[in-house]
């Protein structure tokens, strides 16, 4: 089971950040033309449904199955009858793969459904938008990942469920129907999972060296005071002054030029926790709550404990507010900081980490304000809604009231299977223990290993409370609104007078999708984009920026409307000093907007070279590259990548790009060692070459 909760953490991490080269990467290599077909397949049966009834409404019925279609953007982690086209193996463990077996059993059983999962064939931004606005929609219920459901709220092309409600109303599945938004009930919750956020972690190590947290000779640990009911807030901050006190000149083991932080954070996470703790959020169940005084007086407490230097972010420089991304985790598993708020994806390396050491990572629920009970029901921890479901526009009502029943019996019974039970949540009783170990928490320590225990259950939760993260606007607040009044930034004054001066942009936001959803017709948000030919921008010194062919380098694109003439295009090249021989970052700025009025824009780096160049360029291979494999495609091998260290002209432009492979004497049937000549020609038309040994085994 530790294998399959490992693989459900990645799996979700994998999904929320974002973001995103992985899945697109995932979606290209997927969707080939037996994906295609399937879709059409697909397309046709929901369009014959969606005029008649559902063939079969329940258990027992005769006849075919009806199929109800998933759509998802990583068909091998979601799909049980997914296979590798080489190795043949499921793209999931053992234990996630039984389960999702018997859960497409119990759907076909009780329901005479057969799940079927298609990955979709772009962002799904796109894709869904594109099926729907064609009133043809590409899947009955589709598979968000964390972060584009404001997008796609924004397109009004998601069915509102609450008439459904009563097929949730059991209290082992009232989970999975979130909570309402915009007037309407749209979002469908799957995921089950012990750490919904970034929690609270220390290293317990760490903590014993603080003679000054000693009572009667013994450490007392924020998972004491927990239980005691004592973790308060400023409990915490009288806790962070002993430990900053002992660490204040003391350097990490792994950087040794790194002092040790009593509480380095991503500030973001922290305020969240802080929030929900005080009974507050941003945007919650009751809406829009960021200028509330719960959240205002959460902020005031992390702001203060910042003044003190007792909480720290690492930004990506002094002129921003945002912090790098992850790099508090990272630190922590070095032991540069007690106390952090972990990422969820990098809990297991590192507990991995401390434990080589020979030290251990605890856990504890955020602190509560001093003025609120332990037992307040007021007191939460956050909750993300990470990826979630959703029933598109246009499925009749008959056949989306079957595929609502599918989808419950289907994840209900998925972690029926996975908890042994015959109850979903009692997956949290059940696996409780192996989830905790494998986020790297050491609660088998015969000293303290019940007490984390404990504290690792109580962060635990079913049911998302802040959807801030998932909003369009939600990077504004979080670098914009409470980053800049955090530092004082762009003359942004304290996070309340912030808020109260720029909630109105969040309100805007907001209202665009409100009057998108009242009108009843789906809109196009999806700003076109722009894409690079693979030939590198670069032009001769002296050239005329009027009579550059910009789209030999660069195309525009729409989701919805395809490829868009240049002509379109706004072209700004007014940073590039053109009779000046150097690279230009930025220095191709364009803009264009798509028939719906959306407007994209990017940037690209532009050189401009010495046309008179003379000097060959030099080429320089890696001093251990790697083997090629028998049978293995030498034409699709990135050889500039794999093999080369270095390729610059006389200026020390990168000509990686520019490199070719002659692989005439490459037998990649037979094991062996062959030459292969690389040559990389410059800007200018100088050339140089270089032979290397290539292994193929």
């Amino acid at each position: 089971m530790t294998s399959t909760l490992k693989w459900k953490r990645l799996f979700a991490a994998f999904i929320v950040l974002a973001l995103s080269v992985t899945f697109v990467i995932g979606c290209e290599k997927s969707s080939g033309s037996e994906t295609a077909a399937t879709d059409e397949e697909n397309q046709e049966t929901q369009a014959t449904e969606s005029e008649g009834a559902a063939q079969t409404t329940g258990a027992g019925a005769a006849g075919e199955p009806t199929v109800i279609v998933f759509g998802t953007h990583w068909q091998a982690g979601d799909d049980p009858n997914w296979k590798d086209p080489v190795t043949g193996e499921p793209g999931m463990p053992p234990e996630q793969l039984l389960a999702r077996q018997k859960a497409q059993e119990a759907v076909l059983n009780e329901l005479n459904v057969e799940i079927q999962w298609v990955q979709y064939p772009s962002d799904v931004r796109e894709a869904l938008l594109k099926s729907v606005l064609a009133n043809a929609p590409i899947v009955d219920i589709a598979l968000l990942w964390g972060g584009s459901q404001g997008t796609l709220l924004g397109q009004n092309i998601f069915q509102p469920l609450d008439e459904y409600e009563e097929i949730f109303s059991d209290e082992d599945s009232a989970w999975m129907l979130g909570d309402e938004m915009f007037g309407g009930k749209y979002f469908l919750n799957y995921i089950l999972d012990f750490v919904n956020a970034w929690p609270l972690v220390y290293n317990v190590s760490y903590l014993d060296k603080v003679d000054a947290l000693k009572e009667n000779g013994r450490t007392v640990y924020p998972h004491d005071l927990w239980k005691q009911g004592k973790w308060t807030w400023s409990a915490f901050e009288d806790y962070l002054t002993k430990v900053n006190e002992y660490y204040a000149n003391k350097m990490s083991p792994v950087r040794t030029d790194v002092p040790i932080k009593a509480f380095q954070t991503d500030y973001r996470y922290t305020a969240l926790q802080a929030i929900h703790a005080n009974g507050g959020a941003v945007y919650g169940a009751n809406g829009l709550t960021a200028d509330a005084p719960e959240a205002k007086k959460a902020v005031e407490y992390i702001d203060k404990l910042m003044s003190k230097n007792l909480m720290m972010s690492v930004r990506y420089g002094e002129d921003t507010s945002v912090p790098g991304w992850t790099w508090n985790g990272s630190d922590f598993g070095n032991g540069e900081t007690v106390f952090t708020n972990m990422v969820p994806w990098l809990s297991n390396g590192a507990g991995q980490s401390l434990a080589a050491r020979g030290e251990s990572m605890g856990v504890v629920p955020f602190p509560r304000p001093d003025d609120l009970a332990a037992d307040d029901p007021k007191v939460e921890q956050v909750i993300f809604p990470g990826n979630q479901m959703a029933v598109l526009k246009g499925l009749s009502k008959e056949k989306t009231e079957l595929a609502l029943k599918a989808y419950k019996v289907y994840w209900s019974t998925v972690y029926k299977t996975l908890a042994n039970s015959d109850k979903a949540l009692d997956f949290f009783e059940k696996q409780a223990k192996n989830t905790a170990i494998n986020y790297g928490f050491d609660v088998t320590n015969e000293q303290f290993g019940d007490a984390v225990m404990e504290a690792f259950i109580g962060i635990s939760g079913s049911s998302p409370n802040e959807y801030a993260t998932i909003m369009p606007w939600g990077g504004m607040w979080t670098d914009t609104i409470l980053g800049n009044s955090l530092y004082g930034l762009n003359g942004s004054p304290k996070y309340a007078g912030a808020i109260d001066a720029q909630k109105n942009v969040i309100v805007d936001s907001m209202s665009s999708i409100e009057q998108t959803i009242s009108s009843g017709v789906s809109k196009d948000n999806m700003p076109p984009s722009f894409s690079t030919t693979g030939v590198p921008i670069a032009v001769a010194a002296g050239t005329d920026p009027a009579t550059v062919q910009w789209d030999t380098f660069v195309k525009a694109q729409d989701g919805i409307d395809g490829e868009i003439p240049f002509a379109n295009v706004a072209v700004d090249t007014s940073a590039v000093k053109f009779d000046s021989v150097g690279k230009y970052d930025g220095g191709l700025a364009l803009a264009v907007k798509d028939a719906a009025g959306n407007e994209g824009k990017a940037s690209h780096a532009v050189i401009v070279y010495d046309p008179n160049n003379a000097t060959a360029p030099t080429i320089a291979a890696k001093a251990e590259y790697r083997a090629v494999k028998v049978d293995e495609d030498a034409s699709a091998i990135n050889w500039a990548n794999d093999f080369v260290e270095q390729a610059v002209d006389k200026d020390g432009f990168d000509l990686k790009s520019k490199i070719t492979a002659d692989i005439g004497s490459l037998d990649v049937t037979t094991p062996g060692t062959y030459d292969v000549t690389l040559t990389v020609t410059d800007f200018a038309g100088n050339q140089a070459s270089l032979t290397i040994p290539v292994a193929v085994e």
